[in-house]
């Protein structure tokens, strides 16, 4: 039976829930409109309306986490902490929730490619202001020197997003270290840090 009217916004999220479950359960290939319109309980013209295909389903999904660790980052770039605590605790909030980690896996199945490249990309757009913030805080703070904060994070988060994934390069263990290295002699570079002084988000980051 039909559930009752409730407002868009609730509706949406309901929706959302609902894919979210199917997606990791049973995967997003498997999962088809009718199994969700099976879980959400509504009329195929309602869900239509909030989403034309599965596709949007999943394009939205990535939104919503990506808004979600935005959040957390804009709440940790609000407090009191000097910059470089709260750059770690930020890139500790950027690692998806145990509870994302399944659902990030479909991002990352054949077929999916462009959900993976959205993920990537949406990151990069949503927390480049923020850390750009917390960057002019620690050159204020006389820890970084950087004239150019906006564009070294955006740098940064790009290299990160494409170096330490997986599935786009090797990332066997003496790789994946290298790299990691590397985007710390970078992030000190870039944000001109004193050389070994961000060697700390190499444990962050582990």
């Amino acid at each position: 039976m039909p559930r009752a009217h409730r407002p868009t916004a609730q509706r949406r999220e309901e929706i959302l829930d609902a894919a979210h479950a199917l997606f990791t359960t049973k995967g997003f290939q498997p999962t088809t409109m009718e199994d969700i319109l099976r879980v959400v309980g509504i009329a195929k013209g309602t869900l239509y309306y909030h989403f034309p295909s599965k596709e949007e389903i999943l394009n939205a999904l990535v939104l919503r986490i990506v808004g979600q660790v935005e959040q957390r980052a804009r709440e940790i770039a609000a407090s009191s902490s000097p910059a470089v605590d709260k750059l770690m605790a930020i890139m500790a909030t950027m690692r998806v929730k145990e509870t994302e980690t399944e659902l990030v896996e479909q991002f990352h199945a054949p077929g999916n490619a462009e959900f993976h490249l959205l993920s990537i990309t949406a990151m990069i757009e949503h927390l480049t202001p923020v850390l750009t913030d917390v960057v002019a805080q620690g050159v204020r703070e006389g820890f970084f020197t950087t004239s150019r904060p906006y564009d070294a994070i955006e740098l940064l988060l790009s290299a990160s997003g494409i170096l330490l994934d997986h599935d786009i390069l090797d990332t066997g263990p003496d790789k994946l270290s290298r790299r990691r290295n590397s985007l710390i002699w970078a992030t000190e570079t870039l944000l001109g840090a004193r050389p070994g002084s961000l060697s700390i988000l190499m444990e962050a980051d582990s």
